[in-house]
């Protein structure tokens, strides 16, 4: 699949660390910008290689402002590193019991479900983006994540089905295209896989990894035949 994801302990600034331009009067304005410049903070340590202060300031977010999206994230992630891994999944849940109009809601999300396709935990990632994918069904990354993560558990129906939403969600979308035909390939549909992924190559010729997927594709179609 085309889903190799970067590990992290933090997630990037783009998610949440972005400072208010003034202190609001309200309490809960005031909490988010607290939560806000302690997230802040904490990739400011993360930088530094100060990876102690770095999950301080980040509890601290969290202590701020308990459903900060950003800030329950990244504190799932140390989680699931430090090998606590029922405390990282309920914070990785929690992101779903957040407001539709959450800033940042489904960006996150995916993060949380790129970091758990890192770390090889396909299950719980496969459980966040089924649930995730249900609450925000026309957004393709999420049923992408379905794809990827139900592949890896050996569910190639549930896979290709997956591929085949975010694809008609996004029919332009060379990745999902490439995704779509192998996932077709996994499931053993050669004939259909190999017309996806020539249409995904057709799409970026200079893709490596859907050319490499075609050319897998059409070498097992040749086997099958010399069996016949």
């Amino acid at each position: 699949m085309n889903r190799e994801k970067e590990s992290c302990v933090k997630k990037k600034a783009k998610s949440g660390a972005r400072r208010s331009s003034r202190k609001s009067s309200s309490g809960d304005g005031w909490a988010l910008f607290s939560a806000e410049a302690e997230y802040a903070e904490s990739i400011v340590q993360s930088s530094l290689g100060n990876a102690e202060a770095s999950v301080a300031a980040l509890k601290r977010s969290l202590a701020c402002k308990p459903d900060y999206a950003p800030a329950l994230m990244s504190v799932g992630s140390v989680e699931y590193q430090l090998g606590r891994h029922a405390k990282g999944r309920k914070l990785f849940l929690m992101l779903l019991s957040l407001p539709k109009n959450t800033p940042d809601i489904i960006t996150v999300i995916d993060e949380a479900g790129e970091f758990l396709i890192q770390m090889r935990n396909y299950k719980d990632g496969l459980d966040l983006y089924r649930a995730a994918a249900a609450r925000f069904p026309k957004t393709a990354v999420l049923h992408q994540g379905v794809g990827c993560c139900a592949a890896h558990e050996g569910f190639f129906d549930e896979s290709i089905a997956a591929s085949q939403r975010a694809f008609k969600l996004e029919p332009g979308n060379q990745e999902l295209a490439n995704d779509l035909g192998y996932s077709l390939y996994e499931a053993g549909r050669l004939e259909e896989a190999q017309k996806l992924l020539e249409k995904a190559v057709a799409m970026d010729p200079a893709n490596e990894l859907a050319r490499t997927n075609l050319s897998l594709c059409k070498t097992k179609m040749l086997q099958a035949k010399r069996k016949k």
